[in-house]
């Protein structure tokens, strides 16, 4: 067994344990509280005393997509959305397949570092599978898919049930699909992804509502995107808007569910917030990202008060300066009034559910998987453990996933 001690121990959103203890059997936790109280147990055990610390379940970055690590600093910031997809699109295409791994790898480290103990990973290349496959991290990675040719989704579907039928999971290992947006899936693509993951219960994850050139696109098939698609010449003529918001149309696809997760959500309706809390589906959130496309107002407030699980993301590095989701909540904890209680829950236990992982990780509990992360608490004089926890110099000193230490700074 092994015990792990600091100055404070968050085992979940509603508790805060002084001179807390954690003692992992295996990769279970065995048992958390008080450390006098339980450092019996620690006769002949591997004591790591984290020192001044606070433990928290490991956090759970549920959107991110680290295949584009190695676009850090290379893309010209700017709110076109589709002129920053064209950056990316050109840059990559000069890439070698070294290029590509290196970019997973880097992204798989970084989360490491930040105490992210499981994440969520689009993968466009399918060279996530191969280096994931090889990460100490938890992982769901989500085989993106694009194709905004209707009659193509047949082929497309027998291809993603060739690649399922080899694909092998295991048990920090799992796979998900992508549809990526409905600018750039059709809808008869969508309606063969919802069918399909229905059947094998595999998880969802796309983009929606994140621009109002989306919501232009979507109502009225005008804007960016339909300018976009017609250069890119997949546009038919006998394509036709659909005239729905976006949530709507997805309803309409059959894709919203409990397994689906919905990236972004920039822009609903309060009609569309209904529609997601009735469908079961969790949003995905991801703070800085929002802030780098200047997006404003993100209704992540009426989302929760609506009673819809949000859990965070971090993007990419091509849109953001870390993929550290404890950044993203310290971002969250200075411009929006969210209490700190419900900061810890939507990168923890909220990104649990939203993985469908919540009855073995997302907080730290006996017979639950000893997955965990420690934060350097800053030296500022604030009496307040948040304060401490979410300012600007604390930083993440140790990560554990299933008992097994991936990151210890903390000697």
């Amino acid at each position: 067994m092994i015990i792990v001690k600091a100055k404070y121990l968050i085992p979940n959103p509603e508790s805060c344990i002084e001179n807390g203890a954690v003692v992992i059997n295996g990769t279970k936790v065995h048992r958390l509280g008080v450390f006098d109280e339980i450092k019996s147990l620690a006769k002949n055990e591997k004591i790591v005393d984290l020192g001044n610390a606070v433990i928290l379940p490991g956090l759970i970055n549920i959107h991110t997509h680290l295949d584009l690590s190695n676009l850090h600093n290379r893309i010209k910031p700017t709110n076109n959305f589709t002129h920053w997809a064209f950056q990316i699109a050109g840059t990559r295409m000069r890439w070698k397949e070294e290029d590509h791994v290196s970019s997973v790898e880097k992204g798989n480290n970084l989360c490491i570092e930040s105490g992210s103990t499981t994440i969520a990973d689009i993968s466009n290349t399918g060279h996530s599978f191969s280096v994931l496959k090889k990460s100490p991290l938890r992982k769901v990675v989500y085989r993106e898919v694009l194709n905004f040719n209707p009659d193509q989704a047949k082929d497309v579907i027998n291809k993603i049930q060739s690649e399922l039928s080899a694909f092998v999971a295991d048990n920090l290992l799992s796979i998900g699909l992508s549809p990526h947006a409905p600018y750039s899936v059709s809808k008869e693509l969508y309606q063969a992804i919802a069918q399909l993951t229905k059947k094998t219960g595999i998880p969802v994850s796309t983009h929606i509502a994140e621009t109002q050139d989306e919501i232009e696109f979507l109502k009225k098939g005008t804007g960016n995107f339909h300018i976009l698609l017609k250069q890119l010449r997949v546009l038919t003529e006998k394509w036709q808007p659909p005239g729905l918001a976006p949530i709507q149309y997805l309803k309409e696809t059959g894709i919203l569910g409990n397994h689906t997760i919905l990236i972004h959500c920039n822009y609903v309706t309060d009609e569309e917030i209904s529609t997601i809390k009735s469908s079961g589906a969790s949003v995905a959130f991801c703070p800085r990202s929002h802030h780098y496309f200047g997006h404003t107002n993100h209704p992540i407030q009426r989302l929760l008060d609506a009673g819809i699980n949000v859990g965070l993301g971090t993007d990419s590095l091509a849109s953001n300066d870390t993929l550290s989701i404890l950044d993203e909540m310290k971002f969250l904890f200075l411009h929006y009034s969210i209490t700190p209680k419900t900061l810890i829950a939507l990168a923890t236990i909220n990104g649990a559910k939203a993985l469908g992982l919540e009855s073995k990780v997302g907080q730290i509990k006996e017979g639950f998987d000893a997955d965990l992360c420690a934060i350097k608490l800053s030296d500022c004089h604030a009496d307040n453990i948040y304060n401490r926890l979410f300012d600007v110099a604390s930083r993440n000193i140790f990560t554990m996933v299933a008992g097994a230490i991936c990151y210890n700074v903390s000697l």
